[in-house]
Order: C-alpha cells, then structure tokens, then sequence
C-alpha cells in the first residue's frame, strides 16, 4: 500500500485535475492522504466531494492552525504516519501521468529486492515542464534546471538538492529516520535526500512522470537554468540568494546535530568542513571547496556559490 500525503493551500484552481490524476493511475494499492492549511478559497469543498465520493480512497485530515510554509506542512504529515508501508509525495497543482505510480513502485521493489527493506530507499523521477494550460515548455525537467540526478553523495546535497518533492517515493525504512521536524530547512525534500544520501539509497526513474505545472503562484517552480536571464536573475536577487545560502547552512547544522550519533566519521568530518566555509575569508573558503569538492552540478553555479556565502 503506498500512502500519498497532499498538502494545500488555496488549491482550488488545479486541485480536481491533479486528484483525477491521481484516480487514473495504473496502480491501483494507494490510499491518499489531503491536509489542507487553513484555505480561504473553496479548496477544502472539492476536497470534501471526493472523499465524500471515495470513502476508502481519499480521506481528509484537518488543521486547527496553519503550518509555516509547504515544507512544515509535510512535516507535520509524516509526523503522523507510523506503519506506512511507501509514502508518495503530492502537490496540488501537477498533473501525475498514469504510471508515475507504477513506474517509481517497480523501481523501489527492485532495489529493495537488492538492499533489503531494511535499507532506506528513496526513487524520484524527472518531469515535463508544462504552463498553466498544461502546455509543454519542456519535455525534461532534469535539463530544463540543468540537473544531475546521478549526484547522490551527502557532499551534493548539502550544496544542491536535485529532488523534486512530488515525484518522491520512499519506503517504510526511510520513513522511520525522518523523526525529527527541523526548524529550519530549505524544503522538506531537501531534508530527507540528506536522510537518504547518509543512511540509504537514491535512484531515479529517468523518464518523466509529472506535469509540473507553472503559474504565478508556484512556491518553488522551474527555470531554465541555460538562459542568460537565469544568471542575470541570481545577480539582480543577491540577498535572497545570500539568504539561502543561510538556509542551506542552518539546514546542515540541525540536520549535524540531529544525526550525529548516528553518522560515520567520514560524514562527520564532511558536514564538519562544510559549516567552516561561511566563517572563512575569500581563499580559504575556495580551498574547503576544492578540497571537499562541495560543487553544484555546474561551473557556474558552483562560480555563483563561491561569490555568495
């Protein structure tokens, strides 16, 4: 049985498409899991139909206050499940392609079949890009953002995350290790390939299995990271840049804190080295760098990073 948890917030515009695509999958052993934040829009009655309407299927679970943002609202929903077998993560305004489901399951089933269910394993997939009306502004998500998916060592995620939260699958071993709610992190999926990249394994299904949608009011969204426009947006933004540097490094820091008795000396030393890098000058930070290799999946990203922090 996967359990798919989806979090809203004034969803109303998408919700029934991205729920009807969820009752067309191919893989039928689900249940799906919506918590809404407090909505002002009519997000909460169409929810209502469709449990109303799919009493085995879809269940609601209400919130007496408002989470802090996507990332907490997840959080707070994993906090509740216990024996979850699979947990499958959803927003509210994509678009699933019938087997996404399928296709991330078979994958999971065959690494567990090589690791044991006792390894944390999380499979994400790639997506297409797609506008408001689902028209496709590319075929591939991966080369859209300029992403490696084959990065999967903790000295890239704690520089880049390269997950896409609502293609994630993960299992009941993985699910175990997220039981802490960090008071800081960049995005819930974020957080737990940091959990998957120390004690387990990530893999992709390469091919894409989401519409990820884009419109005005995406939290996270797709740019194209080839286009000089993108770059040029990282320069005219320097302080939210910088302050997501900040982010990323109290993200470490927690994450360090958290799980240091259960990391190995290696992965120590490397959350260890890369806390050092805000607090050096110029030349030292680039020696941290190099010598660790905390790259981003690009020259000028990494360039970008190094002129940031």
């Amino acid at each position: 049985m996967i359990t798919i948890l989806m979090a809203t917030y004034q969803g109303a515009a998408y919700l029934a498409q991205q729920i009807d695509s969820i009752l067309s999958q191919t893989y039928w052993d689900w249940q799906l899991f919506i918590s809404d934040d407090l909505s002002s829009d009519n997000t909460r009655e169409i929810i209502a139909s469709y449990t109303n309407q799919y009493p085995k299927k879809i269940f609601e679970w209400k919130n007496q206050t408002a989470s802090g943002g996507a990332e907490f609202h997840f959080f707070k929903m994993i906090s509740r499940l216990k024996d979850a077998q699979y947990v499958a993560f959803c927003d509210q305004d994509d678009i699933w392609l019938p087997n996404k489901l399928m296709d991330t399951f078979k994958k999971m089933q065959q690494l567990e079949t090589q690791l044991g269910n006792n390894t944390p394993i999380l499979v994400h997939s790639d997506l297409k890009v797609v506008d408001k009306d689902l028209n496709i502004i590319h075929n591939s998500f991966f080369s859209f953002q300029n992403i490696s998916p084959e990065r999967t060592k903790l000295r890239h995620y704690l520089v880049q995350n390269n997950i896409t939260g609502c293609t994630m699958l993960i299992n009941q071993s993985l699910l175990q290790k997220i039981d802490y709610i960090p008071s800081v992190c960049t995005m819930h999926d974020w957080w737990i390939a940091l959990i998957a990249s120390c004690f387990g394994k990530i893999d992709v299904v390469s091919k894409p299995l989401v519409l990820y949608r884009q419109h005005q009011n995406n939290q996270v969204g797709a740019k194209n990271a080839h286009s000089a426009s993108f770059l040029l947006n990282k320069f005219r933004n320097r302080k939210v840049v910088q302050q997501n540097y900040q982010k990323m490094f109290a993200q470490a820091q927690l994450f360090l804190q958290h799980y240091r008795a259960q990391l190995s000396t290696e992965q120590i030393h490397i959350l260890e080295e890369f806390l050092k890098i805000p607090h050096q000058n110029r030349f030292k930070k680039a020696q941290i760098i190099i010598q660790n290799q905390f790259y981003k999946n690009s020259f000028a990203r990494t360039l970008g990073q190094f002129f940031s922090i």
